[in-house]
């Protein structure tokens, strides 16, 4: 039994199924907890209506409806962020490379620009679009 466990077949099994079901089961009752710590009280919905509406900062109307609630102007500048931030990671890790690992290192920076140039190439398309920016 000690044999099969010092295997290497069964330490990779282990480390790329079993380890990512327990941290997503962890990961899942984190967020349980946090949903029933941060769950509405009632008297205080009562006391303070606009508690938990989404206006900034939680103020009370005071002359009339908001305009927007939800506003998506940012979408574009957090898909670029999102984007750009793994491939200067990328290079940096490629430029302390050793020299001999260099050819297959560019090969796998290359497909992941291929692959990232799409979502890049959106992400300033959104951020372009001033229509989404104004309020209705």
């Amino acid at each position: 039994m000690l044999e099969l466990l010092g295997d290497s077949l069964v330490k990779a099994g282990t480390a790329l199924v079993v380890l990512p079901i327990i941290l997503i089961a962890v990961m899942g009752l984190v967020v349980v907890i946090l949903i029933q710590l941060t769950k509405a009280r009632q008297d205080i919905i009562e006391k303070e209506p606009w508690k938990y509406e989404r206006y900034e900062a939680a103020n009370p109307l005071k002359y009339k409806e908001a305009r927007t609630k939800v506003s998506m102007q940012y979408l574009g500048y957090l898909i670029m962020f999102l984007a750009v931030e793994p491939a200067v990671v990328l290079l940096a890790i490629l430029m302390t490379a050793p020299r001999d690992l260099l050819g297959s290192m560019l090969i796998i920076y290359g497909v992941f620009l291929a692959v990232y140039a799409p979502l890049l190439a959106y992400a300033v398309r959104e951020a372009r679009r001033i229509q989404s920016w104004m309020l209705d």
